[in-house]
């Protein structure tokens, strides 16, 4: 029988740090619990569950804090609300949420 043998250690997200309001924030790692959180976020928007702009952006707004908190738990929404005028925040929403938005784009390859 053949042996089939791959090492997914290999397959690593590129190193992503934001600075916002005086602080680095690494968002390199995205768990893959939280881009499914995203995806039934997205559906629940898309099937009409979700209706209002501002519960939108209060559910982007706690899974990009996750996605921050994973390297730094300081990175809350409520800090986020605090720290940034409205174009940085809709900018470093979409900088963090870029691999999941734009796949392939945030990862790389490395040989071991």
């Amino acid at each position: 029988m053949d042996e089939v043998f791959k090492d997914f250690n290999t397959i690593i997200p590129k190193k992503r740090i934001a600075k916002l309001a005086e602080e680095e924030i690494d968002v390199s790692l995205i768990p893959s619990r939280i881009s499914l959180e995203l995806a039934i976020f997205r559906d629940s928007i898309f099937k009409g569950k979700i209706k209002s702009s501002e519960e939108q952006q209060r559910k982007s707004l706690e899974i990009v804090s996750k996605v921050c908190q994973v390297k730094n738990p300081k990175i809350t929404p409520e800090w986020l609300l605090d720290n940034t005028h409205y174009e940085q925040l809709i900018e470093f929403i979409d900088f963090v949420l870029e691999p999941i938005n734009r796949p392939g784009k945030g990862k790389k390859k490395v040989r071991k």
